[in-house]
């Protein structure tokens, strides 16, 4: 399983809470929530914040008319502890295009009870 890197079992991930590893020299954050697992570099794009410790929730602004409201729970949303900036937990981007700069995220394999990393580079 070359590329992958193990960072617990399945039981060590409270829901909704990030466990940190320093894999290959990355600080990366591991999340368990009810769409699954996920991983991300710890640090924002913007100006480097700990990631893993802002707000994760389903609940983001849809695009909408002026003056009107409209919430929306398509996806897992990031928000950034020092300016709350929002990146989707999937694919990294920032929500509401406010920047083209994105969080890093990494694919998770769950094995049996074993939860991996994988990180670019691996041949596996």
């Amino acid at each position: 399983m070359s590329g992958l890197h193990g960072v617990g079992t399945v039981a060590d991930f409270e829901l909704n809470r990030f466990r940190t590893a320093s894999l290959d020299g990355k600080e990366i954050g591991v999340v368990r929530t009810r769409r699954g697992f996920f991983a991300v570099g710890s640090r924002c794009p913007h100006q480097g914040a700990d990631l893993c410790a802002g707000l994760l929730t389903e609940t983001t602004m849809a695009p909408s008319r002026p003056h009107e409201y409209v919430l929306s729970r398509d996806r897992l949303v990031l928000a950034c502890p020092w300016h709350r900036w929002e990146f989707d937990l999937e694919t990294g981007r920032a929500i509401g295009a406010i920047t083209r700069k994105r969080m890093a995220v990494y694919p998770v394999e769950v094995v049996g009870d074993d939860v991996f990393v994988r990180l670019p580079g691996g041949d596996g």
